[in-house]
């Protein structure tokens, strides 16, 4: 049985990656393997994105499992330094949850 793997076109602003890529190198013990190659995935395809200072946004093609998967350390990172980024993170993890299609944790 052929399995498919769709991805989906996320857009991020240079503050989203920047954080989405400090957080994907991070090691996770607690994960599911599927996880951690999503992760490993992930972590791979946001390191190869070329920021531009031209334009604000910035297009990933994401599985569902790597949109989980960051929706998921997204809402369970708790180094926020402000509100604001608190409110941004929430934020961005409402659009993941969004874009993945699927219920995301609890």
């Amino acid at each position: 049985m052929a399995v498919h793997i769709t991805s989906k076109l996320f857009i991020l602003n240079h503050r989203e990656l920047a954080f989405l890529q400090k957080i994907s190198r991070a090691e996770y013990q607690f994960i599911t393997d599927d996880e951690q190659t999503a992760r490993q995935s992930l972590r791979d395809k946001l390191n190869e994105v070329v920021l531009s200072e031209k334009e604000n946004r910035i297009a990933v093609n994401l599985t569902t499992d790597e949109l989980v998967f960051l929706a998921l350390i997204v809402k369970d990172n708790f180094s926020v330094v402000t509100e604001t980024e608190g409110h941004a993170r929430a934020q961005l993890h409402d659009r993941l949850v969004s874009a993945a299609g699927v219920a995301v944790g609890a």
